[in-house]
C-alpha cells in the first residue's frame, strides 16, 4: 500500500510540474470574453 501511494504522490508532482513548463511557453495566451465574444492575447507573467 506504501508503494502506491508513493507512486501516486509521485505522478501528481510529475503533471503539476508539466502544467507549469506548458503555462511559460513562448506562445501567447488566448482568452474570449463570454459575454461579447471579442478574443484577445494576454501578455505571460514573468
Amino acid at each position: 500500500m506504501k508503494k502506491v501511494m508513493n507512486w501516486s504522490i509521485l505522478l501528481l508532482v510529475l503533471f503539476s510540474l508539466t502544467a507549469c513548463v506548458a503555462a511559460t511557453s513562448g506562445d501567447p495566451i488566448r482568452v474570449k470574453c463570454p459575454s461579447c465574444g471579442y478574443e484577445f492575447e494576454i501578455p505571460h507573467e514573468e
